[in-house]
């Protein structure tokens, strides 16, 4: 089974060129990340957003040549290739490499595709091409920059199945070595087997991870059963509280390696969420890492950015001065769970119940049995708490216990221990037989 990764969301309108993408790459790595994932770099439709590609082979120019002229884009094509070939190269030169968005459930309406290839897209009962949507509450919103695309009934299945194989295979061929693929339980899973198993073949160091939030588990170990080395999961979203999370998780944990993040371009920022506690997002972001066997989060969550990222109007100019820096923090918990084998797997957890309504704990034991962990977490973010735990000796099964926590480090662990935790502390206590 695949050990879980730790990704940089480089937001790429937030930066700029590529050339400047690159500039950033010596910190990412500073902080102990091997992926710079990158959202749709590709020509958008009308609308401007990220996620309506009008030409999947032409590059937004923005990312080319540094400007927002959409004059001349057939010219940029050749310069972007070298350019994409470039960012991977340095990426792989500092150990890192670059992860792509695949966006094959819709396209912009404005696709050269909606013209060429009709029949590859769902139709309305006029026969006009569909547009996706969702329901929001009880109303139904309708995206109309989008085109939704037949892959499962389309009269030329092989022709748009083929279609996006040599497109992933393009970019592969450029140095791509993640796929993070939007919507892809809304993608047909015969689809997915075919293109991951046909890439794989080609490029076996290739990783898919499956965007899967908001489906229920059936539908997830459906989608993670096509091929997918990693899914997503909705712990930025739980409490360590209510037991619906856990309720779910237990369907699949321990059989896929999943990711999760404390933001992301389509959540609200996590300084704004806390009013710009740093120790909140230390904690926000250690409590994901130590949880799943994948992290990610996004430019600006180590600087405490507020301003949430828009697919549409996002700019460079948009890049916020920084209200906090806890990249020396995220570096520590990172190579932390690069240490540790447990640290990079999901297995099911067990919640451990304080009388203080202030702590949280849990423990995990690795997939071999060998490992365990116990996390405990002050979720207060002004005060600090006192945390009592008897004989816990006896919870990590193991005479030895070692704290790896990634801040302070207790020398001596009694076996009845008493730690007054700091507002937001994550305490992590390690056995191994």
């Amino acid at each position: 089974m695949r050990k879980g990764i730790r990704i940089y969301n480089l937001y790429p309108k937030l930066v700029g060129s590529m050339e400047k993408w690159i500039e950033n790459f010596d910190r990412i790595k500073e902080m102990n990340f091997d992926w710079i994932y990158v959202n749709p770099f590709n020509a958008p439709g009308f609308s401007g957003s990220d996620y309506a590609i009008k030409d999947y082979y032409l590059y937004h120019p923005l990312f080319v040549t540094g400007k927002m002229d959409f004059s001349d884009l057939e010219s940029q094509r050749l310069e972007g290739d070298r350019l994409i070939k470039k960012v991977c190269d340095e990426a792989k030169s500092r150990g890192m490499n670059i992860m792509m968005d695949l966006v094959i459930n819709h396209t912009a309406v404005d696709c050269q595709l909606t013209k060429t290839k009709p029949e590859w897209y769902m139709k309305k009962k006029d026969g006009s091409i569909k547009n996706p949507g969702a329901m929001d509450g009880d109303q139904w919103i309708e995206w109309g920059d989008l085109a939704q695309i037949d892959n499962e009934n389309s009269s030329d299945k092989e022709g748009l199945w083929d279609y996006w194989l040599d497109m992933i295979i393009y970019y592969a061929d450029l140095g791509i070595r993640g796929f993070r693929c939007d919507a892809a339980y809304h993608v047909p899973n015969k689809l997915w087997s075919f293109l991951i198993s046909l890439v794989k073949s080609k490029y076996p160091d290739v990783i898919f991870i499956a965007e899967t939030l908001g489906c229920q588990p059936s539908e997830l170990m459906e989608t993670a059963d096509t091929g997918f080395d990693i899914v997503m999961n909705s712990f930025k979203w739980w409490d360590l509280k209510e037991d619906y999370f856990l309720r779910d998780y237990k369907d699949w944990a321990g059989k896929y390696p999943s990711l999760t993040f404390p933001e992301n371009h389509d959540t609200i920022r996590y300084a704004q969420e806390t009013n710009g506690n740093q120790n909140m997002a230390v904690m926000k972001y250690a409590l994901g890492a130590y949880f799943s066997s994948s992290i990610a989060t996004t430019l600006g969550f180590e600087y405490g950015f507020r301003r949430k990222i828009d697919v549409v109007k996002t700019t460079p100019d948009w890049m916020e001065k920084e209200n906090y820096n806890i990249s020396k923090e995220i570096a520590e918990i990172n190579k932390t769970k690069a240490t540790y084998n447990i640290l990079q797997e999901d297995n099911m957890i067990e919640m451990y119940h304080f009388e203080n309504e202030n702590i949280s704990g849990f423990t995990k034991k690795s997939l071999d049995g060998k490992e365990k962990i116990f996390v405990i977490a002050n979720k207060d973010a002004h005060n600090s708490q006192t945390v009592f735990i008897n004989n816990i000796r006896y919870v990590m099964e193991n005479e030895i216990v070692k704290d790896i926590s990634h801040g302070h480090k207790m020398n001596e662990i009694t076996n009845d221990l008493e730690y007054r935790l700091n507002p937001g502390e994550v305490k992590l206590f390690y056995s191994k037989k």
